[in-house]
């Protein structure tokens, strides 16, 4: 695929994502004017962007849906339920119609009807007025591109468009914008204005010296073609207005006689159309163009506004992993610089670490994004499972602005999918069901996601019938998974339903029940160093709780030392570090814990859990870490302090080590291995208990 088909796709993906989003938000809180113009939006940009490629099947299916969504936003066409939902189908087609116009392949027979269907829905719920006219269209143009014929309801409008000087900053494409115009018609003369550009000494390479006066000849109108620049307005002076509009001619050309003669000379206007009038104190009523031509004209300072880059991953990937090197490298000159008993060079390489940390910030902040973009696609999930199954669903997503890192984001879209499908299907209950338990006739799911101890945590909440232990249990000793004189907590009963073949669904359904995917969801969360618990109770619904790291490459870490091994600690897990002093040990009394501020506090000795050597050094150390609700003491001999933590893979044999998730690389060459928090505190949890 080519670096333009590339950027094709991502674009009109954001706008099907875009068109997905408005529906579902209308389907759930009702018809509102910004969704519809959203919706037209979308399916007009998707038109003009397929033209630019000539992708005639996308170009004919999107025109017929951008005129009933035209119709919808002049208030002409009522937005109903039944139309919402072609809509939903018109996006699926049209993502289906893009990707076989970006694999040149041919529309095969289901999905030429798929099309036929879709093109007779959308013209049915036209005016009667205009199906007529959109019939024969769609007729005509089945079999070849579609064509704009020059009829006699077209209109000649005029465009004057002077790019700012500073409008390469924008990013945007000049020449895509006239892509853009020859879909609302026929563009009958375009010329540049080159007369502001300065010598070629005196040239700078990234600034605009051009303006262009272009005349289009099309069945169009005045928003249509705003609407192509709207995303620069603000660097740009545009003028808009009909040909015959001798006010708008005169506003354009009052202050330069150079452009006025352009325009006569180029052919745009005749000579007579400058003569001198008596000024009209009042416009026609019904020119709307004219009074618009002074408000399209904005003229902005430079450096007044921001503008985004699209940055292909694969570079951001690379270049976390040479600043990840760097981390590295400079955790060795800061430690021979400390052998040394260098203060030069002890105090550059402590500036050095905070440049590398402010950057190493920066970078790390290029890949975090805010989970609502990705989250927001689940609503059209859950409203065509819930409407398939024949249930009643309110789904809220709480906490769409919080950040985390895009890998992280995209590897963890496929468990929430499906845990949400199995919410809908085996949660919450029939309708009728539910008002026989003297609940609300209408379900309800949540997913939230906010900030916590330096993990994101992401929780699924439904108000359904909850797990039913005793149907895990049986389908576990019936799998041979336990056996029947088992003394499991609730915890351990729930987490049963990851093993892979228990599904303890009655019915198989193609939304869920066939057993398969609960194991995958525990799979590919902890691939991502992270943990899922659930928590359940019958006839009140389950809560399933995940807790991913924030970042999979850098982290800022503790070091510390039990035995001879060297460990990191995530920085954000810590409480608190004390000294276990002589009063600690007395009152432990031979047990793993201690009182800390009149609370029980358990302890794990870190050396007993590894096997570690008996340490030489006189004293102990525990290391307060919390994860979720849990507190746990971590017994160790040495603290060395902060340090950032590049986190490496410890490769297959060490993989699969309780405790540990990683690795790093220490400034004096040796290794340092990562504690794996959750699990340790899992681990402490399960003997205590």
């Amino acid at each position: 695929m080519s670096k333009e088909l590339e950027l094709f796709n991502e674009d009109v993906s954001e706008q099907l994502m875009f068109m997905e989003n408005s529906l579902v938000n209308m389907q759930e809180n009702g018809v509102n004017e910004d969704d519809i113009g959203a919706l037209f939006r979308s399916m007009h940009t998707i038109k003009g962007t397929a033209g630019m490629f000539g992708f005639s099947d996308v170009v004919g299916f999107a025109h017929i849906a951008e005129n009933l969504l035209s119709e919808v936003r002049e208030n002409k066409v009522e937005l109903t339920e039944e139309m919402m939902e072609t809509f939903l189908l018109c996006k699926d087609h049209t993502e289906v119609l893009i990707n076989l116009a970006i694999n040149n392949e041919t529309i095969n027979e289901e999905t030429a009807e798929v099309n036929e269907a879709l093109l007779a829905s959308l013209i049915s719920f036209m005016p009667s007025s205009k199906q007529e006219e959109l019939k024969s269209s769609t007729e005509a143009n089945r079999d070849k591109s579609l064509e704009e014929n020059v009829t006699s309801s077209e209109i000649s409008w005029h465009i004057s468009v002077k790019l700012n000087q500073d409008f390469f900053n924008t990013g945007m494409d000049f020449l895509n914008m006239l892509g853009f115009l020859k879909n609302l018609g026929t563009i009958t003369k375009i010329v540049p204005i080159t007369s502001e550009i300065p010598l070629i000494d005196k040239i700078v390479p990234i600034q605009s010296y051009l303006q262009f006066e272009i005349q289009l000849l099309g069945e169009t109108t005045y928003e249509d073609i705003e609407e192509v620049f709207e995303f620069v307005l603000d660097d740009i002076e545009l003028s808009i207005f009909k040909t015959d509009d001798d006010t708008a001619l005169k506003n354009l050309t009052q202050n330069s006689t150079a452009l006025k003669e352009l325009l006569i000379n180029e052919g745009f206007f005749p000579k007579e159309r400058f003569n001198e009038k008596e000024p009209v104190e009042e416009q026609p009523k019904e020119n709307k163009s004219s009074e618009k031509v002074k408000q399209s004209t904005k003229v902005v300072s430079k450096n007044s506004k921001n503008f985004s880059l699209r940055v292909d991953s694969s570079k951001v990937d690379s270049l976390i992993n040479q600043i990840s090197e760097m981390v590295i490298a400079n955790a060795k000159i800061s430690q021979r610089a400390d052998q040394l008993d260098d203060t030069f060079l002890s105090e550059s390489a402590t500036i050095l670490s905070d440049m590398l940390e402010e950057v190493r910030s920066s970078v790390m902040n290029i890949r975090m994004v805010q989970v609502g973009d990705t989250f927001s696609k689940f609503k059209r999930i859950v409203h065509d499972s819930t409407k398939k199954l024949g249930k009643e669903i309110d789904f809220n997503i709480i906490g769409e602005d919080t950040e985390l890192d895009k890998m992280v984001v995209e590897k963890i879209s496929d468990p929430l999918m499906h845990m949400l499908r199995n919410s809908v299907d085996h949660g919450v209950e029939m309708p009728q069901e539910r008002i026989a338990k003297n609940k609300p006739e209408k379900g309800n799911i949540t997913l939230k996601t906010y900030p916590d101890a330096g993990t994101i945590v992401i929780k699924i909440t439904d108000d359904g019938k909850g797990l039913d232990k005793s149907a895990i249990v049986t389908k576990a000793i019936t799998n041979g998974l336990i056996d029947e004189n088992h003394n499991l907590s609730d915890k351990e009963i729930f987490n049963l339903i990851f093993e892979a073949g228990l599904s303890t669904a009655k019915e198989i359904s193609d939304i869920s029940g066939r057993g398969v995917g609960m194991d995958v969801v525990r799979r590919n969360i902890e691939d991502l160093r992270g943990t899922i618990e659930i928590d359940s109770k019958i006839d009140e619904g389950s809560t399933f709780t995940i807790r991913l790291p924030l970042t999979l490459a850098i982290i800022d870490g503790f070091l510390i030392q039990s035995g001879k091994t060297k460990y990191i600690v995530p920085l954000e897990m810590i409480q608190e570090c004390i000294e276990l002093d002589v009063k600690h040990k007395a009152a432990m009394h031979g047990n793993q814990f201690i009182n800390l501020r009149d609370s029980i506090l358990p302890l794990l000795d870190v050396r007993d859990y590894f096997k570690e050597d008996i340490s030489e050094t006189v004293r102990e150390n525990v290391v307060v870490v919390k994860y979720g609700d849990y507190k746990m003491g971590m017994l160790v001999d040495e603290l060395y302090g902060e340090f950032q933590t590049v986190i490496k893979p410890i490769g297959e044999v060490f993989k699969n080590v309780p405790g540990i998730s990683g690795g790093t690389i220490l400034g004096s060459g040796e290794i340092a291995l990562i504690f794996d928090i959750p699990k340790l505190v899992e681990f402490k949890i399960k003997k205590v208990s």
